[in-house]
């Protein structure tokens, strides 16, 4: 939670206006768009074209599989912008089915879903305007080309969303759920195949199924109001997509951890995955189900609903997001790697009453192409220099300074400690009045320092990466069991399971969970902490501080080897990145 002091009296005027919604009983910001004009007929429902089309067996199989088509599309701007020039053809859905009667009237009644579609098209405008001039002075491209590339912009902006009613997936494959499918969409008529428009993304509105049972239901979430959440999440992708276009790919997802709002995965995961979940907590307070008292009664996701709160009020900075609190804060890495803590932020700054137009900056922040949430912020504060007090005393009161200063989890756990003692009558008025003097006292010099010298991130970790493989069928342990499971349900047939961990942000569970027992597990994180954070080759460090016998007894099970994260294909990962269940996601469904 973010603690409330009495600052000197300019420091209180910055803190009143961050957190006025909080301060004068301001209902919550549940609108981001300063969009006046109408959204009608921005989104358009469709389902794959399969191949085989006009061949009888062909047609069978391709429809009993669900085989999409797909194209190569030669359209300049869409293949500057596109990943690849491959396109699924998609054709208007079933008029008849639940998607087109049920899902469409839903989504354009919702207000939520509305604001999130306007702020596709303001981004998209953005884009445009922003882009043109680049365009006509381009090299490589001629005067036809530089035509059409700019006209594919400008269609753009009033081009719907494409959702997908039906997987674009063959059958033989799980459904992707809800979902952002960075691939092109050429939209034909069914029967006629002609070319009704092409889009760089698709927004899938699936359920998620897993082994008979449904993980997610797009008719429990519609009937709970929590499907406009699920889409503006899934939108905000494809607003990201939009403005990066090629570049996405560049973002690197090195982790093998999963992801949800309260898992330490990687700095580019958390970037993608925080912006999206963003969007969920500025929209959530305005479905008044979103209540712990009404979560089962209306089948609302936990994963949803569970990550609401904690975002708004910053709770992922802890160390651990679980059980009681204690004043422990993850470290600078952790922090910067974690979905929810991004999300946290960004949600600060678009609900900002103190900035202008905040969405429309991020936007425009997102065109010089920041491949995470630290060179967002330092891009940010050069284009809008203005702003930097109001980004920066977010960025630093959210997470206790601990990004900037070494001392800070130190000195920010030793006042909180002192707070609780002081709410349970252990310590005095007075005693605690000088604690939270001198720990204010410490916290705006930092503040001070940071407007003078934009060290804000000076106390983030390198990121070092190590990779392995798990030899299952030595592992005997609990461990080895959770990770058999785990193959199993993914369809691993080999006897190896491929990890990738940052020994700057592994945690016990982590190490555990790949074979360390729990004292060398231990022993590494507490190197860590001793130090801030470690430089050098992982690996090496690793079995300095075990020792090389116990090192060569997990490596002969484990293969360790430095992975450089630069080389990851993250495009080729990211599915996998989804869909891995990791230490934290297997300590949530056991609670």
């Amino acid at each position: 939670m973010k603690p409330r002091f009495k600052y000197a009296f300019c420091a209180v005027l910055t803190a009143c206006t961050l957190f006025s919604g909080v301060a004068f009983g301001r209902p919550p910001v549940t609108a981001v768009s300063n969009d006046q004009n109408p959204i009608d007929g921005a989104m358009v429902m469709m389902e794959p074209l399969t191949v085989g089309k006009g061949n009888i067996i062909g047609g069978f199989l391709g429809k009993t599989l669900n085989i999409p088509k797909t194209v190569k599309i030669s359209d300049a701007g869409f293949l500057v912008f596109s990943l690849s020039s491959d396109a699924m053809q998609v054709m208007p859905a079933d008029a008849k089915g639940y998607h087109i009667k049920t899902v469409m009237p839903y989504l354009n009644d919702s207000k939520e879903m509305k604001d999130s579609l306007k702020l596709r098209r303001t981004a998209r405008q953005i884009r445009f305007q922003a882009l043109k001039d680049a365009i006509a002075k381009a090299e490589g491209l001629n005067a036809e080309q530089k035509k059409a590339v700019a006209n594919f912009l400008s269609q753009s902006v009033g081009t719907p969303v494409v959702l997908m009613a039906k997987s674009p997936l063959p059958a033989f494959m799980p459904s992707p759920g809800p979902c952002m499918v960075p691939m092109g969409a050429e939209m034909v008529e069914n029967k006629t195949g002609k070319r009704l428009g092409i889009e760089t993304s698709m927004i899938c509105i699936l359920d998620i199924e897993s082994e008979g049972k449904k993980l997610f239901s797009v008719e429990d979430a519609l009937n709970n109001d929590t499907l406009d959440l699920v889409v503006a999440h899934e939108n905000g992708h494809a607003i990201m997509f939009d403005m990066y276009g090629k570049l996405f790919q560049k973002i690197q997802r090195t982790s093998s951890n999963g992801h949800d709002a309260p898992i330490i995965t990687d700095l580019g995961l958390a970037y993608v995955e925080g912006w999206a979940e963003a969007f969920e907590a500025v929209y959530g307070p305005a479905n008044p189900k979103l209540a712990e008292k009404d979560r089962k009664k209306y089948n609302i996701s936990e994963f949803l609903y569970g990550r609401q709160d904690p975002i708004r009020r910053d709770r992922y900075v802890w160390a651990s997001n679980v059980g009681k609190k204690t004043g422990v804060l993850k470290n600078g890495l952790q922090l910067m790697s974690t979905e929810g803590v991004i999300a946290g932020h960004l949600h600060d700054i678009m609900t900002s009453r103190a900035i202008n137009a905040p969405f429309e900056k991020c936007i425009q922040t997102m065109l010089t192409a920041p491949m995470n949430f630290m060179e967002f912020v330092d891009n940010y504060v050069k284009l809008f220099p203005d702003d930097k007090k109001v980004v920066y005393r977010i960025l630093l009161e959210n997470t206790h300074y601990v990004t900037m200063d070494a001392q800070a989890a130190a000195n920010y756990k030793n006042y909180y400690e002192q707070k609780v003692a002081f709410t349970q009558k252990k310590v005095s008025k007075e005693e605690f009045n000088k604690v939270k003097t001198s720990y204010k006292a410490y916290t705006e010099d930092l503040f001070k320092k940071a407007m003078e010298n934009n060290a804000v991130f000076a106390n983030v970790g390198p990121q070092m990466w190590f990779a392995g493989k798990i030899n299952l069928s030595k592992l005997k342990q609990e461990a080895g069991n959770v990770k058999k499971y785990l193959a199993s349900a993914f369809g691993k047939k080999d006897q190896f399971y491929e990890f990738r961990l940052d020994l700057n942000t592994a945690t016990v569970d982590m190490f555990r969970m790949i074979g360390f027992a729990e004292a060398d597990a231990a022993k590494l994180v507490g190197a860590r902490e001793e130090k801030g954070f470690f430089k050098g080759n992982p690996v090496t460090i690793i079995k300095d501080l075990l020792g090389g016998e116990r090192f060569d007894k997990y490596n002969a099970v484990l293969n360790l080897a430095p992975y450089n994260h630069q080389q990851a294909d993250a495009v080729a990962q990211y599915k996998e990145q989804s869909l891995a269940l990791w230490p934290e996601d297997i300590a949530k469904m056991s609670r």
